[in-house]
This record gives C-alpha cells, sequence and structure tokens, in this order.
C-alpha cells in the first residue's frame, strides 16, 4: 500500500544533516540518560533518532537550523567550558517558569528546540520504564497479537 510521506514544500531544498552535526546531537541525546540516570540503553534508539531528526526536518524546515546551531553549541560550549560543564549547562541551567515565544538566547533555543524534545524523545522510547512507569505516551511496547499479553500491560 502505498503511502504519501509527509514534507513542507520548503524542505525539498534542504540537504541532509551533515554526518558530524548528527553525531554531536546523539552525544547529547545519549548524556540525558547519563544525567538523570536512565537504566535504559540508547543504542537500540539510534535509527529512530536519527529518524526522528530527518521527520523534524522534513515537516518543519527551520529545524535543520536549530539542529545545526545547537551542534555547533555545544561543540562550541565543549571547547570552552569542557563536555560535563556543557551537558550542565544545556540541562540544568534553565529558567524556573517556562517560557514562550521567541527564545531570547541562544542557549534558550537550544534547550527548547533540541534539548527539550530530545528529553521527551528519550522518555517515549523507553526511558521512562526507569521510573517505575510500565507505560508512557507515545510508546509502543510489542505487538497486540491474540492469545497474548497486552504489550501495555503489566505482566
Amino acid at each position: 500500500m502505498y503511502q504519501r510521506r509527509a514534507m513542507h514544500p520548503l524542505s525539498r531544498s534542504l540537504k541532509p544533516l551533515a554526518r558530524e552535526t548528527i553525531e554531536t546531537l546523539w552525544t547529547i541525546f545519549v548524556a540525558i540518560g547519563e544525567h538523570w540516570s536512565l537504566e535504559d540503553q540508547p543504542t537500540g534508539y539510534r535509527l529512530r533518532f536519527e529518524t526522528f531528526l530527518e521527520n523534524r526536518t522534513n515537516l518543519n524546515p527551520v529545524y535543520e537550523g536549530y539542529y545545526v546551531d545547537g551542534a555547533a553549541y555545544f561543540e562550541s560550549l565543549t571547547a570552552d567550558i569542557g563536555p560535563a560543564a556543557a551537558l550542565e549547562r544545556l540541562f540544568a541551567q534553565k529558567p524556573r517558569v517556562v517560557q514562550s515565544g521567541i527564545p531570547a538566547t541562544r542557549l534558550e533555543a537550544v534547550q527548547r528546540f533540541v534539548v527539550n524534545e530530545f528529553i521527551s524523545l528519550r522518555l517515549a522510547l523507553g526511558g521512562f520504564k526507569s521510573f517505575g512507569a510500565i507505560n508512557y505516551r507515545g510508546y509502543f511496547g510489542g505487538a497486540n497479537i491474540d492469545g497474548e499479553p497486552t504489550p501495555y500491560r503489566e505482566r
């Protein structure tokens, strides 16, 4: 069966993200689990992570800029203050009130459109289990096969 692929008209002219950019963004994604002591293994999420990046840029081409700038910003922070401090800044140096509208700073833009979305993705892919939950919005635990236990219920 043919399924049309959703794509913003401006996304057709975009080149795929550079491998170096994807690797830098992957470093941030993996560090989420280390920062919050998630017990899941991110290696199994790699393909879904890269698909997430591709889908985001296909649906909204401005995300290409967020991803390229987010990777460059992280690399710059890493060169200035080291990787641990750079990740701490991205994950923990946030305003007490969630901001809306246009980001006021580069850090806020990277946190909102890169880091926070990566955190949500990581939780949805399985990181939520580290907190004792058995289900999470967006999580699909397996096939629903007649006669088999329902995949999203505790066994």
